[in-house]
């Protein structure tokens, strides 16, 4: 295995775990160092805080790589290992002698569980063709009787179809396990009877349209398929599709030692889906880009679960699990740690601020997709905060401008415009980019200085 120090600090939990790693290695703490003869395996003793040395080893044999250490540090992998991996690169000597034994255990471990993720991977796949052929042809027959009703609503208007003839087709498709279609035929009838706006309700429409038109293509190509599609993973979660832990640790829909900065979390009803709504924003300061949390709670049941919180502090995944789809990926994870944030933190959410014609040039495809969000999740820079006619108007410094408002869709309870009393100084702006009568606009949801992020919803 050829390591470099873009390696090692990709794989470091944290920029202070991988300078505390390199601050070991280079005091020369490790008491002995051994490898494999085929250089694959690496380990040795560590003196440190506690009485006895650490065992720390780093083993490639399987693939990737695999730490252990006797430490007691929460942080994965420890400094202990990042500095035997920081000792491997620089060439410092090791013996050649076979494994010991606590090398071999971790090792034997790590085979097991991969071998039980293999097993329950397998386990998901066995599915049994008749129930899903029934299942699929379902759903089809209820997309061609939506497809059908879209097309009445487009031709002949609300008019022509009762609210009751609405609301049955969302019931059945939702007995389909078809839930973005249901959600849809649902906003529409909810519109319907609040007597909505007719851009809202063209939009609905549109979307009902191109979901009913692209999943009868995905679902006839699912009937000769074991497994996940990846081709169309927007279809695949509109159309019922859960994603597997263990799949996507097969195909790569995971990161490792992520860590997350929330920028923003709020709260609301959503009346069509007759749900409590949880979303979290947040920075992944490894590569930068934006990430969400979404909980949806049934609110008959919301007094049973647990709900999510704003976070203020870093969180540390082990694990990340990410879906594909775009433009604001959904992520989640089974465990974390979380430790204050700091000045680099917040600078390094900074650093990746856009200019407003990046963004805009970014957001405008996706915005123009009807099966995707009618909103991007966006950065920007902030420059200067002033007010353009009654529009309030953010420049992000390098002359980009564009106009700071409230989305209908949102409701009151969402406004956050009004609370933007003073300019934001030089920092960021975080919020979501939407189209409002063909003007593409930002609704603010935080602000980001060096020093802090100010919420302005939670």
């Amino acid at each position: 295995m050829q390591i470099t120090e873009q390696w090692i600090l990709a794989h470091a939990p944290s920029p202070a775990v991988a300078e505390d790693g390199r601050g070991i290695s280079a005091a020369d703490r490790f008491l002995s160092r051994c490898r494999t003869e085929d250089a694959r395996t690496f380990w040795g003793t560590c003196a440190g805080s506690a009485r006895n040395p650490y065992y720390v080893s780093v083993d490639w044999s399987l693939g990737e790589p695999t730490y252990s250490c006797s430490c007691a540090s929460r942080h994965f992998p420890c400094k202990h290992a990042l500095a035997l991996m920081f000792d491997i690169l620089g060439d410092k000597p090791f013996d050649v002698e076979p494994p010991p034994a606590y090398v071999l255990r971790v090792r034997a471990r790590e085979t097991r569980e991969r071998e039980r993720a293999a097993q329950r991977l397998e386990k998901a796949r066995r599915y049994d063709a008749a129930v899903k052929q029934k299942k699929l042809e379902r759903q089809l027959a209820a997309l061609d009787k939506a497809g059908r009703l879209s097309d009445q609503l487009l031709t002949d208007g609300l008019a022509a179809l009762p609210a009751q003839t609405l609301e049955r087709m969302a019931a059945e498709l939702g007995n389909c396990d078809l839930p973005a279609a249901r959600d849809v035929f649902e906003r529409v009838a909810l519109l319907d009877r609040q007597r909505g706006g007719a851009q809202q309700m063209l939009r609905a429409l549109r979307t009902l349209r191109a979901l009913t038109g692209r999943a009868r293509k995905f679902l006839a190509e699912q009937l000769s398929s074991e497994s996940y599609s990846l081709e169309d993973p927007l279809l695949f979660e509109a159309l019922g599709g859960v994603w597997n832990n263990d799949e996507m640790r097969e195909i790569g829909l995971y990161r490792k030692s992520a860590r997350l900065v929330q920028l923003s979390f709020d709260v609301a009803y959503d009346e069509a889906k007759r749900a409590c709504v949880e979303r979290g924003f947040w920075m992944e300061l490894s590569r930068g880009d934006l990430v969400q949390t979404l909980s949806i709670h049934p609110s008959r049941g919301i007094q049973y679960v647990g709900t999510d919180d704003s976070c203020f502090t870093l969180v540390e995944v082990p694990v990340l699990y990410e879906s594909p789809v775009p433009p604001c990926p959904r992520v989640w994870w089974e465990d974390c740690a979380t430790v204050p944030l700091t000045g680099d933190d917040y600078t390094a959410v900074l650093q990746r601020a856009e200019s407003v014609a990046d963004a805009v040039r970014r957001a405008r495809p996706r915005l123009a997709d009807a099966l995707l969000t009618d909103t991007v999740p966006t950065l920007l820079r902030a420059g200067s905060l002033g007010t353009v006619g009654n529009e309030l108007v953010l420049e992000d410094g390098r002359g980009g401008r564009i106009v700071l408002r409230d989305r209908a869709a949102d409701g009151a309870e969402r406004a956050t415009v009004r609370r933007l009393t003073a300019p934001p100084g030089t920092g960021a702006v975080f919020g979501l980019l939407f189209l409002d009568g063909g003007r593409l606009c930002l609704h603010p949801y935080s602000l980001i200085t060096a020093e802090r992020i100010l919420r302005l919803q939670f």
